[in-house]
C-alpha cells in the first residue's frame, strides 16, 4: 500500500488512526494535522450537503431561535475582532456566509460587507436580509474578485471542508490588501471535547476533510505567507435545545442520550436560554505582510 503524505507539511508517511464511515483518518506525526485520505467524492459530499444538512427548517419559530443564536455568536466574533476593525479595516468578505448572520452583524457595525456562499437558497436569503445584492454564489476559487482589496476575510467553520486548505489560504492572501487579516474558526484537535471524546469526537465527520491543532494551522498559515497568528479558544452562544438537536443529528454514543434526558427534564425557559459556552474549535487571526518600505 502506498504511503500517505501529509498535505500540510508534506511529511510521509502519515499514520492511519481510525476509520470514519469507511474513510481512513490519517494523522501526521510531524505537524499533527489529521485528514481523510482518500477524500469522499463530489457526489458523496453533495448528498451530505442536502437541504436538511443545517439545523433548521423545522418550523418558523425554531429557525428564528437558531438565527438568534448565530447572531449572538457573530457578535462575540466581531467583539474579538474589534482591535483589528478599530484600525480602519472596513472591507469584509465572508466565505461560506450561509444566510448572512455574521454579515448582518458586521453591517450593523458600519462595515462594508461582501459574501460568498455555494447554496443558491442561502444566497437569496442572505441578500434579502442584508437588503442588497452583496452575496455571490460560488466558491472563493471560481469567482472573479479583486486582488489586494479586502481588509478582512472571515471563514467560520469552512476551512475543514475544503479540498485544499493550502489553496484556500493562498487565494485568501491574494484577495487581502497588504496588512489585511484572515480570520478563521475551525474545529480544534487541541479542544477539550476532542481530548475527552477521542475518536468519538463529534467533529469527526465525512464532510470534514481536515482537522487542525495549533501546530499544524500555524505551519499552514506561515507556509501560505501569513504573519503573527493569534489563537484563542472559540466560544459560541448555544441553547440546550439546540445542542440536543445537534446530537440528535450527529449522534455520539453517551452524549446523545445525555442531552435527550436533559432536554426532557428541562423546563422550556431553561431549554431555550442562551449560554456562552467553550466550543470545540479555535479562533485564529493572521496578517498578510505589508510591503517593505
Amino acid at each position: 500500500m502506498a504511503s500517505v503524505r501529509c498535505p500540510v507539511c508534506f511529511s510521509s508517511p502519515a499514520e492511519k488512526k481510525f476509520t470514519k464511515e469507511s474513510y481512513p483518518v490519517h494523522g501526521c506525526t510531524i505537524c499533527g494535522c489529521e485528514f481523510l485520505d482518500p477524500q469522499p467524492s463530489d457526489g458523496v459530499l453533495a448528498d451530505i450537503y442536502g437541504a436538511q444538512y443545517f439545523l433548521g427548517d423545522h418550523d418558523e419559530s425554531f429557525d428564528q431561535r437558531v438565527a438568534a443564536l448565530k447572531s449572538a455568536t457573530a457578535a462575540l466574533y466581531l467583539d474579538q475582532l474589534a482591535p483589528v476593525l478599530a484600525a480602519g479595516k472596513k472591507r469584509l468578505l465572508e466565505v461560506g456566509c450561509g444566510t448572512g448572520d455574521f454579515l448582518l452583524e458586521a453591517q450593523s457595525r458600519s462595515l462594508e460587507v461582501s459574501g460568498i456562499e455555494y447554496s443558491p437558497v442561502s444566497v437569496a436569503r442572505a441578500n434579502q436580509r442584508l437588503g442588497r445584492e452583496v452575496v455571490l454564489r460560488g466558491t472563493i476559487d471560481d469567482l472573479s474578485l479583486p486582488s489586494d482589496h479586502f481588509d478582512v476575510i472571515a471563514a467560520c467553520d469552512v476551512i475543514e471542508h475544503t479540498r485544499s486548505p493550502r489553496a484556500f489560504l493562498e487565494r485568501a492572501r491574494e484577495l487581502l490588501c497588504p496588512g489585511g487579516i484572515v480570520f478563521l474558526v475551525t474545529p480544534s484537535l487541541d479542544s477539550w471535547s476532542r481530548k475527552l471524546l477521542g475518536a468519538r469526537w463529534m467533529e469527526y465527520k465525512v464532510e470534514h476533510l481536515f482537522y487542525f491543532g495549533q501546530r499544524s494551522l500555524a505551519r499552514l498559515l506561515a507556509d501560505t505567507g501569513f504573519l503573527n497568528p493569534v489563537f484563542c479558544r472559540n466560544r459560541k452562544v448555544l441553547s440546550l435545545d439546540y445542542v440536543h438537536r445537534h446530537f440528535e443529528r450527529f449522534q455520539v454514543a453517551g452524549l446523545t442520550q445525555l442531552f435527550q434526558l436533559a432536554r426532557q427534564c428541562a423546563p422550556e425557559s431553561l431549554a431555550q436560554r442562551k449560554w456562552v459556552v467553550p466550543a470545540s474549535g479555535v479562533f485564529v487571526t493572521a496578517q498578510k505582510p505589508q510591503p517593505p518600505n
